[in-house]
């Protein structure tokens, strides 16, 4: 009897999502639809694969332990953002182009790295540093981790893998990369919250 009383209560209700170990997968994705990935979690903060992870379990019907974006508005959102993400790659590459073909004279001074075996290490950032850590990476089209590591190699006079020189023109690009993401994951946050969207009627008569 007690079972019966179980599955009744159980009944109808969303299942949920339990995770199990996590096993390194390596995935080949179109180029513009993993774009789109990475722009829909950079509005919202979110890493790429827990960006990835949250839609695969919210096709599957389970409850994803992070919301994905549901809405039109936030939808068009995140296709504006990715527009803007290409118009920036197309103004970096012909500065990448101009830079690589500059001969640097400092490289024949730097050492050369020899990578030993990697250990994690834990650290914290401020958020302002992670941020702009976050526009470098995109702008240098590399990992986080990556980024971090051949700018800390740059440090120690090592030769490093820059494609972009730290210039002005790099500088306000970067900045404008920042001020773009605030305003689009501002903007993504109020259209996803449902105490401000408004019926399609209400919308039609404003």
């Amino acid at each position: 009897m007690k079972v019966k009383e179980k599955l009744g209560d159980g009944r109808g209700r969303p299942r949920k999502y339990a995770q199990g170990e996590m096993q390194y997968r390596k995935l080949w994705l179109p180029e513009n639809l993993l774009m789109e990935l990475r722009v829909a979690a950079r509005v919202r903060r979110y890493t790429t694969n827990d960006e990835i992870i949250s839609r695969l379990v919210a096709s599957m019907r389970f409850t994803p332990r992070r919301p994905v974006i549901k809405t039109g508005q936030g939808q068009r959102l995140v296709a504006l953002a990715r527009l803007f993400d290409e118009f920036l790659q197309e103004k970096l590459e012909i500065i990448r182009q101009e830079y690589a073909g500059q001969e640097n004279n400092d490289d024949a001074n730097k050492k050369t790295f020899v990578p030993g075996k990697n250990r994690a290490f834990s650290s914290s950032f401020p958020v302002n540093l992670r941020r702009d850590m976050d526009i470098s990476a995109r702008f240098n089209q590399r990992s986080v981790n990556q980024e971090i590591m051949e700018r800390l190699l740059g440090s120690l006079n090592y030769f490093t893998e820059q494609q972009l020189p730290e210039s002005e023109e790099v500088h306000r690009l970067r900045e404008l990369a920042i001020l773009f993401d605030e305003f689009i994951s501002e903007k993504v946050a109020a259209a996803e919250n449902p105490l401000t969207q408004k019926p399609e009627d209400e919308k039609k008569q404003s």
